[in-house]
């Protein structure tokens, strides 16, 4: 290996990583955002779950790209361990958006006012989480970080009650089968929201670590 080569290979990658993460928070904050627009439309056809499936299939390919610069570089920004962990639950909340997606579409599970509060919640959660990745390249603002952390928790709790609260209204409807179909929906937004909440879990343990 060429000296050259060879001190290249232990320079830090912040801004490849940080930049990665940006295109990551992102294409959330558009799949949120068109998840919200399409439902609040009553839009529940199969261009609809085109352009979800097209979202999550992009951030799949920034997650194989950090992957892939984890195994290259020697240096990270943080711990190899919270990237990871990191990369993966923002991974997870494309992954349930989608798949949320999938049971409206797919199993036609009937329209809820529900649907659109959690998309509000979700697009509020991932406009919060890319407030933070564009602060803590720096580590700038702490305070706002935190704020921002603080507040996606509180957006998880706002989803967990509005999943009780509709969960109730469905078993008075006595429906087995659009009970069961809109169910399915209706976690798979709530984990979109725990998984937002693990990924402001971890910005808070890298700022502990590195502040």
């Amino acid at each position: 290996m060429k000296i050259r080569n060879f001190f290249h290979f232990f320079q830090p990658k912040d801004k490849v990583f940080f930049s990665l993460f940006g295109q990551i928070c992102t294409n959330l904050v558009e799949m949120a955002g068109k998840f919200k627009t399409e439902v609040n439309k009553g839009n529940l056809s199969d261009d609809f779950l085109e352009l979800m499936k097209a979202y999550e299939h992009k951030n799949d390919d920034y997650t194989h790209t950090v992957y892939d610069e984890l195994n290259r570089n020697f240096i990270t920004p943080f711990d190899r361990e919270d990237i990871q962990s990191l990369v993966k639950a923002l991974d997870d909340i494309a992954d349930y958006i989608y798949e949320s997606t999938e049971y409206i579409v797919l199993y036609k599970a009937p329209y809820l006012d529900a649907y659109s509060q959690f998309a509000e919640i979700i697009l509020e959660a991932c406009k919060e989480i890319q407030t933070t990745m564009s602060l803590l390249q720096d580590f700038k603002d702490m305070d706002r970080i935190k704020e921002a952390c603080i507040r996606v928790n509180a957006l998880e709790n706002e989803a967990d009650r509005l999943l009780s609260k509709t969960m109730v209204k469905l078993f008075e409807t006595n429906d087995a089968i659009n009970i069961f179909k809109t169910t399915k929906v209706l976690e798979n937004l709530e984990l979109a929201t725990d998984q937002a909440e693990t990924v402001a879990y971890i910005i808070q343990g890298v700022m502990i670590k590195y502040s």
